[in-house]
């Protein structure tokens, strides 16, 4: 319609009529444009609004896991301590209350510092559409921190794992005891060992005391690494705060 209109008013040389055609034509296109335009910025800042959602509450899983883990360690520590104490002492009964500790001194716990939502923003070329550029930086700087934290964890693994296999030599394990396993059914008495032999071993006590400090350092690294998370996602809830998503 408006083509012909225009082929006319070539043919009658309106070209006031041309100019005005020209315009209605521009002014369309220009108009499609901008609505097309808003369009898509609503449904970027609707996925942005989604995004953070889902990383405010897959951040505070992780600080969750970061303390379940931190709480395992420090049992252990607490465990070996009675144990060493009770060697120290001469107290074989309190040796043994804590000897669940010579199970689980060498254990390495494993914390996914990495939520999915970061993972999939990443993946789909999406982490631009956080708009604002501090948190945007914050957030791009967790995959490498959860790289750092992995490499961390292998290592105290691989220097734990001799220990483990030596300290596993000098006791057996009453398995009755944790048949039930959904009871906890396990007791003072499950880890049992030779107390004499045990406590006139140096050199096994020397290994014992550096897997303690190993969980000692596994304790600082989820101290640190909870509140660099933590500190993330305050800076997550006040963008979903302040751009009143």
């Amino acid at each position: 319609m408006i083509l012909s209109r225009l082929t006319r008013a070539i043919r009658t040389q309106n070209w006031f009529a041309v100019v005005l055609e020209f315009v209605i034509v521009i002014a369309g296109v220009v108009i499609g444009f901008q609505i097309t335009a808003w369009n898509e910025g609503r449904a970027e800042i609707s996925r942005e609004a989604a995004y953070l959602h889902r990383l405010e509450a897959e951040l505070s899983a992780v600080t969750e896991d970061l303390d379940t883990a931190k709480q395992s360690i420090d049992a252990y520590f607490n465990w070996i301590t009675l144990f060493l104490d009770g060697v120290e002492t001469g107290d074989a009964d309190r040796a043994q209350e804590g000897s669940w500790g010579l199970n689980a001194i060498t254990s390495v716990e494993i914390v996914n510092l990495e939520p999915a939502a970061l993972r999939e923003m990443i993946s789909a070329g999406e982490l631009t559409i956080i708009r604002n550029d501090t948190l945007r930086s914050a957030l791009a700087s967790i995959p490498q921190m959860q790289s750092n934290s992995q490499a961390s964890q292998e290592q105290m693994a691989s220097d734990l794992t001799p220990i483990a296999f030596e300290i596993s030599g000098h006791f057996a394990a009453r398995l009755d005891d944790v048949r039930e396993i959904s009871e906890g059914g396990y007791s003072t008495q499950t880890i049992e060992f030779d107390f004499d032999a045990v406590s006139q071993n140096d050199e096994l006590l020397r290994r014992i005391n550096y897997a303690a400090l190993q969980n000692r350092f596994q304790a600082a690294h989820f101290m640190r690494y909870r509140t660099e998370i933590e500190a993330i996602r305050f800076q997550v809830v006040n963008e979903i705060e302040s751009r009143g998503f």
